[in-house]
């Protein structure tokens, strides 16, 4: 059985994006090229998480698309997307029960691989 919440999703996607906002490699893809409307992001990726991990059903985007739309738009490499994964492990270990953390990160481990197929450029 998860221990794993809602509340606790929510927790660390806000904790991980308030990071993500201040970091010297991510923040301007996010902020400067994507133009992340946080107050909209935040609730559409604890959808997507909310989906992934408890089964709700409840993310009905395309992170597929949009991540390769980012790509055509700017050079993201496998440095954005190793930084991304690593900022999102220590958030994960710090905010969610031990074994779901780590279930979590796998998933974004395994989601980040498919991403970077449509996101990194092979110009």
């Amino acid at each position: 059985m998860s221990l794993l919440t809602t509340e606790h999703i929510k927790n660390l996607v806000a904790h991980f994006y308030q990071r993500v906002q201040h970091d010297e490699i991510l923040d301007p893809i996010f902020n400067d090229v994507a133009k992340v409307d946080w107050d909209h992001h935040i609730p559409l990726i604890c959808q997507f998480w909310n989906s992934i991990m408890l089964k709700t059903n409840e993310y009905h985007g395309n992170a597929y698309r949009k991540h390769v739309i980012l790509g055509e738009k700017t050079q993201l490499t496998e440095k954005h997307f190793s930084r991304w994964l690593l900022l999102f492990k220590e958030e994960s270990l710090k905010h969610l029960p031990t074994q779901e953390a780590y279930v979590i990160v796998e998933k974004a481990n395994l989601i980040a691989e498919s991403l970077k197929i449509g996101a990194i450029s092979k110009k």
